[in-house]
């Protein structure tokens, strides 16, 4: 039986996190369009009038799968049904003060950039159809 899914070589764009940044007013709570456990997703605007959404995993140690795991998933997956997939950002570490010193920790900033959909998340369209 043939997949619905098509595995595609992926188009992926690799943003900066200072990209990021500006296209989300430095990733504010009022562009926060939701929140997970493993995750909080962004929307964003791109300089052409492309909204984006972001979803920037939380509770990541340095050596932890879930990013490339995900990543992996998602780039080869292409079906109508399905979300798609624009570009991810990975940015290494951040500088820190601790005790009127800045250090550098090493706290990986992981984002997964998808197409934005209007009309809310999956969660709330199902609530939607049971009511």
């Amino acid at each position: 039986m043939e997949s619905n899914l098509v595995d595609t070589t992926p188009t992926s764009r690799e943003f900066t996190l200072d990209f990021l940044r500006h296209i989300t007013n430095n990733l504010s709570e009022d562009r926060i369009i939701g929140k997970g456990g493993f995750a909080v997703v962004y929307k964003g605007v791109l300089d052409n009038g492309e909204e984006i959404a972001l979803k920037k995993l939380t509770h990541i140690g340095p050596e932890d799968t879930k990013f490339a795991d995900e990543f992996n998933n998602i780039i080869r997956a292409h079906h109508q049904n399905i979300i798609q997939y624009v570009g991810y950002c990975y940015h290494p570490g951040n500088w820190m003060k601790l005790d009127e010193k800045y250090i550098f920790a090493h706290e990986p900033i992981r984002i997964l950039c998808f197409e934005y959909l209007h009309g809310g998340d999956l969660e709330r369209h199902l609530s939607a159809m049971r009511t």
